[in-house]
């Protein structure tokens, strides 16, 4: 029986110990993997699936800003993916051939099965998972918004939005199908929102790019928590120097996209990080947003007025029972667009601002895009007549599906004189600041080449004379 024993502890001592030579290898241990990558975090593992009636209320108007379903890499992406074939190679030669590595044989042989391909047509277009994530949000809000939902379908009752992105008139067109059918084009068209539309959010604004400039974000790749994560995957790895930050952030990518696009699976390249550092890859990430398109610049804030302001007319029509206006709208566009959109409500702002020297502060962080914009992702705003209680109209947020409560609201149901007058600016007839997408020098320099565009034919006629 003894010897038996010491025969099962030599085969654990072998299983356990890596290619290198007997010292003990790497291997995830948790029972619990970390899922949350940011904003390209599965939607399926975020959503709240508990929605609860509201007692002695009806709901009468729903309003909702979606993001497209899961989709597949973009073609910049998809060719940093791709350099990962040759890059997993070089590991497996470190674990085979110069014994460096420090990975456990099963995790080195699922990396070897790794293998991540996207047609180039399908490239940046939402995935047969983004499809079902379309198809069953669609599901889920037309069971809970029924009473909303069961009026006579028309341009009138209802509202499509989306821009000319393919991803998100996908999206559109697949929750659509699932909400008023596979005919609904023929009674509630999808109207277009064309590219340079101020309903777009920060992507449409010119004086945006020049705005943003997202320093934290290189200054955290630079931190000793950051630094000594890089240290230890390229040892772990077996490389004698450091991996370079675009392999990393390759690999990242890989984990994640796979991820999200088969949701029963475990990547491979996820199985080489450790909790704290796809924790740590994940603050950059939020970090990243924050300066691009959060509170961490302030023309962010603005940008997405043209929104909010149409969502309070909406509710200020419902609230004067007005008759003409729709029962539903959905909006479709992109996650700058919804985060523009949280940003000028007031969603997921932090007290004190995310920065690359407070990581570790911001463990409890309201800017935490996996619970806040990750695939999928979607704010709604829904309004209700009351039977009791001392207003008869209130109003609730949700996102992603789950009651957003902001503060003096009671769990999230708010009265609507509430709502009115914490947003009463964007009621005002100047409530958003036309100007703060319109780069003048941009404008005067176009209007120039027009001219001198139109003086042309003027000057060479004269010249022929």
């Amino acid at each position: 029986m003894k010897g038996q024993s010491s025969r099962v502890l030599l085969l654990l001592a072998f299983l356990s110990a890596d290619l290198s030579g007997g010292e003990s290898c790497y291997e995830p241990t948790d029972q619990d993997p970390y899922l949350y990558f940011s904003h390209k975090t599965a939607y399926q593992l975020i959503f709240n699936s508990k929605f609860k009636p509201v007692p002695y209320c009806r709901p009468t108007f729903v309003w909702m800003f979606i993001r497209p379903g899961t989709s597949y890499p973009n073609t910049n992406e998809s060719m940093a993916i791709r350099q990962l074939h040759q890059f997993r190679d070089r590991v497996i030669k470190n674990h085979e051939e110069r014994r460096n590595g420090h990975l456990c044989k099963h995790v080195l042989d699922s990396l070897k099965l790794w293998e991540f391909e996207v047609n180039p047509t399908s490239e940046d277009d939402i995935s047969p998972q983004g499809r079902m994530d379309m198809q069953l949000l669609a599901k889920r809000t037309k069971d809970k918004m029924s009473e909303v939902l069961v009026k006579e379908i028309n341009r009138n009752t209802f509202k499509i939005y989306a821009s000319e992105d393919q991803k998100v008139m996908n999206s559109a067109e697949e929750f659509s199908k699932t909400m008023f059918g596979d005919n609904f084009q023929s009674k509630v068209p999808i109207e277009k929102i064309q590219k340079n539309s101020s309903f777009i959010g920060s992507e449409s604004c010119p004086k945006w790019t020049d705005a943003v400039h997202n320093s934290e974000a290189s200054l955290f790749r630079k931190t000793p928590e950051y630094l000594e994560m890089v240290s230890q995957m390229s040892k772990r790895l077996g490389f004698l120097e450091n991996i370079t930050d675009s392999i990393i952030h390759a690999m990242y990518e890989s984990c994640r996209y796979n991820k999200a696009l088969v949701i029963e699976s475990y990547p491979a390249w996820c199985g080489l990080f450790t909790r704290q550092e796809l924790q740590l890859l994940e603050y950059y990430e939020d970090l990243d947003y924050y300066y691009k398109y959060g509170y961490g610049s302030e023309i962010n804030t603005k940008v997405g007025c043209p929104i909010a302001r149409e969502l309070m007319g909406y509710l200020n029509a419902v609230a004067k029972n007005d008759s003409d206006r729709p029962s539903a709208v959905f909006r479709f566009g992109s996650s700058a667009g919804l985060l523009t959109t949280l940003l000028a409500l007031g969603v997921a702002k932090d007290t004190i601002p995310l920065t690359h020297s407070n990581y570790h502060a911001q463990y409890r962080r309201q800017w935490r895009m996996s619970q806040v914009d990750p695939f999928s992702s979607n704010f709604a705003a829904v309004f209700y007549k009351c039977d009791q209680g001392d207003e008869e109209n209130k109003v609730m947020f949700y996102l992603n599906e789950g009651v957003y409560d902001y503060p003096g609201c009671n769990v999230g149901l708010c009265s609507w004189k509430f709502v009115e007058n914490k947003f009463k600016h964007y009621l005002a007839p100047n409530g958003c600041n036309d100007e703060v997408c319109r780069d003048r020098s941009r404008a005067s320099g176009v209007r120039c080449a027009a001219l001198v565009t139109a003086l042309i034919p003027i000057v060479l006629a004269y010249l022929h004379v």
